[in-house]
C-alpha cells in the first residue's frame, strides 16, 4: 500500500463547484498533453499554469507541487485500468475462447486515449521520481497480477507452481505491447502492430500452448 507520505501528494481540496472541477481537469489534461511532447523533467508548475491559462496561485490551490499533479494523473490511469479489467471480467464466464477475451482486453486498453496515450507512457517513466509514485505503481502491479491469475483460473488454465511469475511475464508483455501501440501513429502500421501484439498475448495468456 502507498505510504502515509502519499497524502502530501493528494489534492489539497476537493472541488465542490463545477468551475473548480473544470479547472482541475484542465490542469491535468494540460500536463498530460505536455508529457506527450517531451520529458517530465522539463515540465514545471509555472509552465503548466501558463499553458492551461490559469494563475500559478490557482494551480497551487489544488496541487501543492508538480509531483502531486503526476500522482493524480497516475492514480486515475491505474484506477481506470483496473475498472476496465473488472468490467470486462463480468462479460465472460470462462466458457468462451480465451482469444476472445484477449482481443477485447487489448483493444479496450490500446485504442482509448484515456488509457493509452504517449503522455501516459512519459508519465509512467516518471514513477521512480519519488517514493510515493513508486509505491503507487508497485501497489497497482500487484493488483494487475491478481487479476491476471484470476483470468487463468476463469478460463480453466492449469496454473504453474508459481503463478505470480507467469502473471508478471504477462504484465510485462502487455505493458510493452500497449507502449508500442501508443507510440505508433501511422494507422496502417498501427493495425500491423496490434496484430503482432495480439498474437504475443494469445501465446502468453494461453498457458497450455505456452508449455507445449
Amino acid at each position: 500500500m502507498p505510504s502515509m507520505n502519499a497524502q502530501s501528494l493528494a489534492l489539497r481540496k476537493k472541488a465542490k463547484q463545477q468551475r473548480s472541477r473544470e479547472k482541475i481537469e484542465l490542469i491535468l489534461q494540460t500536463t498530460l498533453d505536455m508529457l506527450s511532447e517531451g520529458q517530465v523533467d522539463r515540465i514545471n508548475t509555472n509552465e503548466i499554469a501558463r499553458r492551461a491559462g490559469v494563475s500559478v496561485g490557482s494551480l497551487y490551490n489544488f496541487f501543492p507541487n508538480k509531483q502531486s499533479i503526476l500522482y493524480e494523473l497516475f492514480r486515475r490511469w491505474l484506477e481506470n485500468a483496473l475498472t476496465g479489467l473488472d468490467e470486462l471480467d463480468t462479460r465472460y464466464d470462462g466458457s468462451e475462447p480465451i482469444r476472445d477475451y484477449i482481443d477485447d482486453m487489448f483493444e479496450q486498453m490500446a485504442i482509448s486515449y484515456d488509457a493509452n496515450s504517449a503522455g501516459h507512457w512519459q508519465l509512467r517513466r516518471s514513477m521512480n521520481s519519488s517514493k510515493e509514485l513508486s509505491e503507487l505503481e508497485e501497489a497497482h502491479v500487484n493488483q494487475i497480477l491478481a487479476r491476471f491469475i484470476r483470468i487463468q483460473e476463469k478460463f480453466g488454465r492449469q496454473l504453474p507452481h508459481n503463478p505470480q511469475r507467469l502473471a508478471y511475464l504477462q504484465n510485462l508483455i502487455s505493458v510493452s505491447c500497449l507502449n508500442i501501440v501508443a507510440l505508433t501513429t501511422d494507422e496502417q502500421e498501427r493495425k500491423t502492430v496490434m496484430h503482432w501484439c495480439k498474437n504475443l498475448l494469445y501465446l502468453v495468456f494461453d498457458v497450455e500452448r505456452l508449455e507445449q
